[in-house]
């Protein structure tokens, strides 16, 4: 398998794997407009699920951005995009909306994921195969 057919892959389960693992994705058949939320507060307690979705989504990105310059940066745009989608959705739900806080939450989720799997896994490619171990490497 080519590596950016496995990396597409990877992206695709990620992708599908969050509308299961996003709560309240479903607002009862009822869209239509545009709608922000207005009504939460930064320490709802749906923040912390939205960062708990959201930071293995970060640490796939870390993994699928590794080779790049920026793998933290990267990944952490990898790993916000199912946040995003949901909230997408929630803005159109008559009964919810678009929470800025809420994908505040999944972005800092997944950057905590793409910085913990980037300090925590190395990879070392060589002519006689691939290293997977734990080391700290500094680059951001």
């Amino acid at each position: 398998m080519t590596t950016t057919f496995q990396r597409a892959s990877t992206l695709a389960l990620m992708l599908a794997a969050s509308s299961a693992a996003h709560a309240g994705l479903d607002c009862s058949g009822s869209h239509g407009g545009w709608q922000w939320q207005t009504s939460d507060s930064w320490t709802g307690t749906d923040k912390l699920g939205h960062f708990a979705v959201s930071a293995p989504f970060g640490a796939i990105g870390g993994y699928l951005a590794r080779d790049t310059a920026h793998p933290i940066v990267y990944g952490t745009l990898i790993g916000t995009v199912p946040g995003l989608a949901k909230e997408v959705i929630d803005g159109t739900c008559r009964t919810d909306g678009f929470s800025y806080k809420d994908l505040a939450a999944d972005a800092l989720g997944a950057l905590t994921g793409a910085a913990l799997a980037h300090w925590a896994i190395t990879y070392r490619r060589n002519a006689h195969g691939t290293t997977v171990g734990l080391a700290y490497t500094n680059r951001f």
